[in-house]
């Protein structure tokens, strides 16, 4: 069955379907100045597939989901989609881990939006990690930074105030 047809079976995937509008991508130089990340983050990638699970590192760290397609005669480019954060004492979750559950994810729409994504852009996603095995009380913090500065349309997460835009009442 093809993906489309599995998430129109799932009520909420039906109404996701239905109601798709392209994600709306917003970058705020703004926020990539606030965050501060001493020492600098050292990403590394791979192209999502199941046989590049055994490159990740089963260490806690940052990741990210970037579509990227690449075409002749343009300059690289791509689309941050998703970040998030493993490792931080909450679970017992390292990067490798939680890049097996997003292989399951991909089959399975327990996840209606990850679904989506991972389906959507499949075979033109890039998993884009940092370990950061000595820093694991400091994830949230900087998985909040990276939110706020590339408020990736897939991230399903409240925002804190200060990184939220001003919305009229009225």
């Amino acid at each position: 069955m093809h993906w489309s047809e599995k998430l129109l079976r799932d009520p909420v995937g039906a109404v996701l379907l239905e109601n798709f509008k392209a994600p709306r991508f917003i970058i705020s130089p703004t926020e990539f100045h606030r965050a501060d990340f001493n020492p600098r983050l050292a990403w590394h990638s791979v192209k999502f597939a199941k046989a590049a699970q055994g490159s990740i590192p089963q260490e806690p760290g940052l990741y990210a989901f970037v579509v990227r397609i690449p075409l002749d005669g343009l300059p690289p480019h791509g689309w941050v989609l998703y970040i998030g954060q493993t490792g931080d004492g909450a679970s017992g979750a390292d990067l490798r881990s939680r890049y097996g559950q997003y292989l399951r994810y991909q089959r399975v729409s327990k996840r209606a939006m990850v679904f989506l994504m991972l389906n959507l852009w499949d075979g033109h996603l890039e998993f884009f990690f940092t370990p950061q095995p000595t820093r694991k009380a400091d994830l949230v913090t900087m998985e909040t930074q990276l939110l706020g500065a590339f408020r990736p349309p897939f991230t399903d997460r409240t925002y804190p105030a200060s990184y939220m835009s001003p919305r009229h009442a009225f």
